[in-house]
């Protein structure tokens, strides 16, 4: 079962790059009282992010390699699962979730940067090259070659009908529950979000209990090749 406790990001929280005024704007929670005020408003928030994409590169050279890790242990992968088969504990679920939604911002801030980078007409592939090859260079190697093959295959889906089933509590995809949660046509309270989760905790207990959920990462080093 779930905590009692709220388990989803307030906005209320602490400034990162976005206010909590920000974010509620750009949630459409907060009206501002004049044109002039809104504009200035998108103003600095743009004026932010270009602000904050300059001090990655402070972080990737500067930032200590233990605060790094003390950033990124927030996400603990599928370790949030207990050992009792399809059933999450209160605390795990906890995690899980935690570790779930951290998850979401990493890959949330790929695909705006992704985005951002296709508003420049810049190939992404050699820009996740250049990524890559600067996180090897981070770690003390030398890079000869990095390639990046992207391949999508991707359709529009029936947001509607997805909302239809959900609703109804239809059996729903994984890809299928991503479009209605992105969709942003559900709120994500604790219920909604008790419900998703009833629904993908026995399917990815499974794929876990069945080696199904796994990632392979291959960086051949030279001297072993």
């Amino acid at each position: 079962m779930p905590p009692e406790t709220p388990i989803i990001p307030d906005d209320d929280r602490d400034r990162g790059i976005l206010t909590p005024d920000d974010r509620k704007f750009l949630k459409g929670e907060k009206e501002y009282q004049s044109e002039q005020s809104e504009r200035d408003a998108r103003y600095r928030i743009r004026s932010r992010i270009k602000d904050a994409i300059l001090d990655f590169s402070i972080l990737l050279h500067h930032l200590d390699r233990h605060d790094r890790e003390q950033v990124f242990s927030t996400y603990d992968g599928v370790s949030g699962l207990s050992d009792n088969g399809d059933e999450l504990s209160g605390e795990a679920f906890r995690d899980f979730v935690e570790s779930t939604m951290f998850q979401n911002g990493i890959s949330d801030a790929l695909s705006f940067f992704i985005l951002g980078i296709e508003d420049t007409n810049e190939p992404v592939d050699s820009m996740l090259e250049t990524g890559i090859a600067g996180a090897e260079e981070e770690k003390g190697y030398l890079v000869d070659e990095v390639t990046v093959e992207i391949s999508v295959k991707r359709k529009k889906p029936e947001i509607e009908a997805l909302l239809e089933k959900f609703e109804a509590g239809e059996p729903l995809t994984e890809d299928e529950l991503e479009a209605v949660i992105r969709s942003g046509e559900i709120e994500l309270d604790a219920e909604t979000l008790d419900t998703l989760f009833e629904r993908v905790s026995e399917s990815l207990s499974a794929e876990v209990d069945n080696g199904d959920a796994t990632i392979d990462i291959d960086i051949a080093d030279e001297d072993e090749e």
